[in-house]
């Protein structure tokens, strides 16, 4: 009888609309979830329980390390982006005397920003989550730099939501550094692969940078350095603090967040050429040629 049982259960005609319905009721228990932590973690910012850790000491200390995780990572990363960049110009043949504008506002507008948001996903998810899955009591020391200010009592958990708040707020600050740095590092190896292969001087690469760069750009460059690090930390943070019943492991709970953080960055940085770029006059200035009539 039993056997019978599940053989029937395995060609239940319903299952499939029950898997439907759990999924997505899991789904917007998830994005639920996510924005009852990202509220919870902006009142814990504004008004913080009494008895709570200096916030300020938190965050430096997460932005410190994020920082040393993530500098050289970034580098790595946009060596290979403003090399490509460069060298698809001379590959290409097709637009050499632009290689200054592909490279650094290539960086700038898309590239740059879009990439580092990935890799922080990785980096954050990777940190955070094993992170707050040991100790919560022994978590957020984040005086220790200033033990005489210490006012949480030795076993006093920290609440959840500040453990999510000063790692968001770090990841906010850790997004636009990262992205300039990427920025930086990318376009002084697009410059010297233009000089090296292409015969392009520094000043004709600067040259068409300038002709082509928009404030919307630099603002661009920013913004989504803010949203893309934030997005990246308060997914691990959540990944790192949810209790289930199904006893996910670290590794696929890191996974998750790596993934998950990854599509939203996708979706944003895709939301946001969309909406500015093409609301108004497409790109800007151009090194093209009108088309002939």
């Amino acid at each position: 009888m039993a056997t019978n049982r599940v053989h029937s259960a395995m060609f239940d005609p319903l299952a499939p609309i029950a898997w439907l319905g759990a999924g997505l009721f899991d789904t917007a228990a998830y994005v639920g979830g996510i924005g009852v932590l990202g509220f919870g973690a902006l009142k814990a910012v504004l008004a913080p329980r009494r008895g709570s850790p200096p916030f300020l000491a938190a965050v430096v200390r997460h932005t410190d390390q994020m920082l040393c995780l993530g500098l050289p990572l970034v580098a790595v990363v946009n060596i290979g982006m403003g090399s490509f960049l460069s060298m698809q110009a001379y590959f290409g043949a097709t637009f050499v005397d632009g290689t200054g504008a592909v490279v650094g506002v290539g960086l700038i507008r898309n590239l740059a920003p879009l990439m580092v948001g990935l890799t922080i996903s990785g980096l954050f998810a990777a940190k955070i989550v094993p992170e707050l899955r040991g100790d919560r009591t022994a978590l957020d020391r984040d005086n220790a730099w200033v033990p005489d200010r210490l006012s949480v009592q030795p076993n006093e958990p920290i609440e959840p939501t500040r453990l999510a708040a000063s790692r968001i707020v770090a990841g906010m600050l850790v997004g636009p550094i990262l992205s300039i740095w990427g920025v930086l590092v990318g376009t002084l190896v697009g410059i010297q692969v233009a000089r090296s292969l292409l015969g392009v001087t520094f000043s004709e690469f600067l040259a068409t940078f300038l002709g082509m760069i928009w404030t919307r750009d630099i603002v661009g460059l920013v913004a989504k350095g803010i949203l893309f690090g934030g997005i990246a930390a308060l997914f691990a943070c959540y990944e790192g603090l949810v209790v289930d019943d199904r006893q996910t492991s670290t590794a696929a709970r890191v996974c998750r967040a790596i993934s998950l953080a990854g599509l939203i960055i996708l979706v944003a940085n895709s939301g946001w050429f969309l909406l500015v770029y093409h609301s108004g006059p497409a790109f800007g200035p151009t090194l093209l040629k009108p088309p002939a009539r």
